[in-house]
């Protein structure tokens, strides 16, 4: 009966997968509107094997107002993503949703239906089978959004697993409300006894 109560246990303990959320607050408010705010946040140390991403922003969408989030690799170990260390990102700009890809300065917008509410963007992220692609959804204002990237895996420019930072920016005089919400899962803990 022992014997079949700690494999039992060993059992339970497998199926548990980790997960790492981040969560950034609505930013100070700057006192000029070409001025912007910016927070860095380690996502990870020595983990390339980051299986999901969730990302969540939400604020008061104007054609005056920005949130956006940038990812990549803090190659200079400032604990700063500086604006040659960012890779891709994600974001309200200038009235418009966006995904961009910093490397190749690509970008594809969506701008808000008239029943959307401006200001939230709910991206999910999942590793597709073995290789680099990710498949790839998006809501804008709760709508269905760049069917593009949703249509087919995506690259790895989308999401790397070599990314360590992210860099939360806030532009415009407006009144801070917006906020970031990440989600990092990983996959399953295996627990050995001997």
């Amino acid at each position: 009966m022992r014997k079949l109560s700690l494999l039992f246990f060993v059992t339970v303990m497998t199926g548990i997968a980790s997960a790492r959320q981040f969560h950034v607050p609505a930013q100070p408010v700057s006192p000029y509107a070409d001025t912007e705010v910016s927070t860095n946040v380690v996502v990870h140390t020595g983990r390339t094997d980051v299986r999901e991403v969730k990302l969540h922003l939400e604020l008061e969408g104007t054609p005056t107002n920005d949130l956006e989030v940038a990812f990549g690799r803090d190659v200079n170990t400032n604990g700063v993503l500086d604006v040659s260390e960012m890779e891709t990102a994600y974001g309200w700009r200038a009235g418009r949703y966006f995904v961009e890809n910093l490397l190749s300065w690509t970008r594809a917008e969506e701008c808000p239906s008239a029943t959307a509410m401006p200001g939230l963007l709910d991206i999910d992220m999942v590793q597709y089978g073995d290789s680099a692609s990710w498949r790839f959804t998006a809501k804008c204002g709760g709508e269905a959004a760049f069917a593009g990237f949703a249509a087919m895996p995506q690259s790895a420019w989308l999401f790397s697993r070599d990314w360590d930072i992210m860099r939360v920016v806030r532009r415009g005089a407006g009144p801070a409300t917006g906020w970031v919400a990440c989600t990092l899962e990983y996959p399953f803990s295996f627990i050995h006894v001997r």
